[in-house]
């Protein structure tokens, strides 16, 4: 074979081999410099989902064929496979052909591929040090010692001491010691979360909505270890009746992931910063799905000092 007719093989090879969904795309976006570990993260999430899929949709007959394609067509689902990995990690391609028609942007991501990747980024998070665990939000700021002694403080009032009753998950109340020793296993916190209780009688939520609540609330403001916090994402990733509704700004205006649980009483929303795990705000139903409660996380964290 002559140096022109190789030349020539290899072109037609590697057009062969770029015929997939967004193929183009990758070409024209030429070198990129390496991802980030949390990038890689996400991507491997969403190879991992997208052969989950392809695999639970495929007949035996049809997974006993492909298993003797040519290496050119494996070649070829496995860069397609990649196309949408780069999707996950944030390469937007334009005019990806689908079967279902053309769309422009990226597709959104299912709530278990967002949140098991958030879970990644929690786990790496710093767990801090202070005498005070420090929540802030819009309309207060408390104070929490280890001894659940709170502090609150409302602008142009006198501070306000009281005992803080502590974070409830499932039928339990948790101080903050019993956070410590509290399981970080997905599925053991995902059955609490799904065995929840009421804490009092004048709570009307149903029983899902109320361990959705709980477990963001912990989440967000509670002094949870970065472990808690990832296994808590992860958990709340299985449980259903959770969707992703899209990017969203927050009422201070910061830009985060808006997830939505679908319950009994009506839809309570969450916005998550991605590249922190932080929860930025919660609004949740009462009573009625137009009786709503919204609280914005400003701040958290832990402190030495008062004020």
């Amino acid at each position: 074979m002559s140096t022109h007719d190789m030349e020539e093989t290899g072109v037609i090879e590697r057009q062969a081999l770029m015929d997939f969904p967004g193929g183009k795309a990758l070409q024209a976006a030429g070198r990129v410099e390496p991802p980030s570990a949390q990038v890689l993260a996400r991507a491997l999430a969403a190879v991992e989902e997208a052969v989950r899929e392809d695999v639970g949709r495929a007949p035996r007959e049809e997974v006993r064929k492909d298993a003797v394609v040519t290496p050119l067509r494996k070649r070829r689902r496995v860069l397609a496979v990649l196309a949408l990995a780069a999707v996950a990690a944030g390469v937007t391609v334009v005019g990806v052909n689908t079967d279902t028609g053309t769309r422009h942007g990226t597709q959104p991501q299912s709530a278990s591929v967002f949140l098991n990747n958030v879970a990644e980024v929690a786990a790496t998070q710093s767990a801090g040090s202070g005498r005070y665990w420090k929540v802030r939000t819009d309309s207060a700021e408390s104070y929490i010692t280890r001894s659940m002694d709170a502090t609150y403080v409302i602008s142009g009032r006198t501070p306000r001491k009281t005992r803080f009753p502590g974070w409830r998950l499932g039928s339990k109340t948790y101080d903050w010691n019993g956070l410590d020793r509290l399981t970080t296993n997905p599925a053991l916190l995902l059955r609490q979360i799904e065995t929840t209780t009421k804490a009092s009688a004048d709570q009307d939520e149903d029983a899902g909505t109320l361990g959705f609540v709980q477990a963001t609330t912990l989440l967000a403001n509670a002094p949870a270890g970065p472990q808690l916090r990832s296994g808590l994402f992860r958990a709340l990733a299985e449980l259903k009746g959770v969707t992703v509704v899209g990017t969203v700004k927050d009422s201070a205006g910061r830009t985060g992931t808006e997830l939505a649980y679908h319950g009994g009483v009506g839809t309570t929303k969450v916005i998550i910063a991605p590249k922190t795990g932080t929860l930025l705000e919660l609004t949740e139903p009462w009573r009625t799905e137009k009786d709503q409660r919204r609280a914005t996380y400003l701040s958290t964290g832990l402190t030495d000092t008062i004020g």
